[in-house]
Formats: structure tokens, C-alpha cells, sequence
């Protein structure tokens, strides 16, 4: 089977499971989704023309149709504010560190919740093999206990089919029949998963099992964060450090450099689309 499919049909079963743990948190020293949902990343000039066009008319505080150093910036007040507990103007270590463990707390009792069906406190094989099953069940449309093509929306199926198609012409893998990812595949991986999350070996997970990766993540978040954006290198990130990059970002954005994002600043293909009037 073609190693992309295997891939996607896996992320079509994807329940949540280590998922909800880490993917929540962090991804290049910056939350997901929980407390941060982009807010500190580099995506801004990378989203989809409609997108970006939605985030710059909501900046635009007092909808003159241009947009200022400080409006832009203002969206990162309360993020800031949401680490800087104590008020003095700083992100230290701890701060950052508090805020990060109050979200990998919240995803911890997030995913007990998802996979323990007793509500014992404690998710067994049985019950983390089960939500899987009911996932795959699912997705197996024609209930034959395999996913394949004829399980996929018609849009991924030709896009699938194109890349085996192509992987044929450089002498790759390209079954057209395209081998179906399997129940018993997928319970292969439940079975991985489940051990590497039951550290101590006692057939259930529990947060006491979920603390010690959630603490990983966290201090490896620490160390990004603060190697992104403490330019000074003092242990501390000040609110002119925090939002530097996003000074950058609307420097670039403002084309004509007369303080502010305007429509004549979008690339054509937005302009006239009411996004900035």
C-alpha cells in the first residue's frame, strides 16, 4: 500500500489519543489551540487569502479601513496578560511554566474523559481499544472491516489516486487497488500506543501516566519559547520582546510605509473583497 494513503487513513482514524496530550499544547514553542492558537506563531502571511482577509477586518478596531501598528498589536494584549500573572510587565520562567502546565492539565483530564467510558478515574486497553473501533467503524462505510479508497470523500480519493499514479511513474509503490488500512492494523497500533502511554505497566492510564509527557512537553515549550523570544537572553521576555515579530510582520505588511495596513497593501487578488474598505 502506498505509504501516503497508510498515512492518511491514519490521521482519518486519529481519535485523540497521544493527540490529545501534546498536539494541544505546543508546536515550536507555542500552544495550540488550548491557551495560544497561533497567536505567537509565524503562519500570518501563510493562511488562505479569505482567512487572512477575516483576521485583518477584525483588527481594524474602529473600521476605518486601515489598520494600526497598535491595533494590530492589541490582539496580543491579553495573551501576554494571560502569562504575565503578577502584572510587572515580564514572562519569566515560572510564569510561563504555570501557564503551560494549567493547559496540559486541562487536555490530561480532556482525554480521560474521552476514552474512560466507567468514569473510574482511569482509561483500561479495553476502553482505549474501544473508541478506536468506534472510529474506524465509522470511516468504514461499506462495514467490511477495511478502509480504502471507496471509504474516502470523492476529493481525497482522486488526489490519492493521482500521487500512487505518479509514485508508478518514478517505479514506487502504485497498487491501484490501493490496499485497505486494516482493523487489524489499527488495533497493532492501539496496542503501541497504550504501552508507551501506561508507564507504570498496570493496564490502565491515568493523569499520574499522562503527567510525566505533559511535563516533557512543557519544559521543552519553556526552552523554545524563551529561545524565540528572549532576545536579551536574561531569562525574561518583556512585552517589546513579545511582540517584536509582529512588529516585523506589519512593517512588512505596510508595503507603502505610512503607518498603517490599507487595502492598496493587500495583494490583488484581495483587494476589492470588503476585507479592508
Amino acid at each position: 500500500m502506498s505509504k501516503k494513503v497508510i498515512l492518511i487513513a491514519g490521521v482519518l482514524l486519529a481519535v485523540g489519543s497521544i493527540a490529545a496530550i501534546s498536539a494541544p499544547h505546543f508546536k515550536g514553542g507555542h500552544m495550540r489551540r488550548g491557551l495560544m492558537f497561533g497567536e505567537l506563531g509565524d503562519g500570518f502571511l501563510g493562511a488562505a487569502p479569505v482567512r487572512f482577509g477575516e483576521r485583518l477586518k477584525d483588527m481594524d478596531a474602529d473600521k476605518d479601513g486601515a489598520i494600526t501598528l497598535d491595533e494590530f498589536l492589541a490582539r496580543r494584549g491579553p495573551t501576554f496578560a494571560r502569562f504575565d500573572k503578577n502584572n510587572d510587565g515580564i514572562i519569566d520562567a515560572a510564569e510561563f511554566q504555570a501557564a503551560a502546565k494549567e493547559s496540559a492539565d486541562y487536555w490530561i483530564k480532556r482525554f480521560i474523559k474521552r476514552f474512560d467510558a466507567d468514569r473510574d478515574g482511569k482509561v483500561s486497553k479495553e476502553e482505549f481499544a474501544k473508541a478506536r473501533r468506534e472510529r474506524f467503524a465509522m470511516r468504514d462505510l461499506n462495514d467490511d472491516g477495511r478502509i480504502g479508497l471507496e471509504d474516502m470523500p470523492p476529493r481525497m480519493r482522486e488526489r490519492i489516486g493521482r500521487w500512487m499514479g505518479q509514485e508508478g511513474k518514478d517505479g514506487k509503490d502504485a497498487r491501484k487497488d490501493g490496499s485497505p488500512f486494516t482493523l487489524e492494523r489499527l488495533l497493532g497500533r492501539v496496542d503501541r500506543q497504550f504501552a508507551r502511554l501506561d508507564k507504570d505497566g498496570d493496564g490502565f492510564i491515568d493523569a499520574k501516566d499522562l503527567e510525566p509527557l505533559a511535563a516533557e512537553r512543557i519544559a521543552y515549550a519553556s526552552q523554545r519559547f524563551f529561545k524565540r523570544f528572549d532576545a536579551d537572553r536574561d531569562g525574561k521576555v518583556s512585552k517589546g520582546e513579545f511582540d517584536r515579530f509582529a512588529r516585523e510582520r506589519f512593517a512588512n505588511l505596510d508595503l507603502d510605509g505610512d503607518g498603517k495596513i490599507t487595502e492598496a497593501d493587500l495583494p490583488p487578488m484581495m483587494r476589492g473583497r470588503g476585507f479592508l474598505k
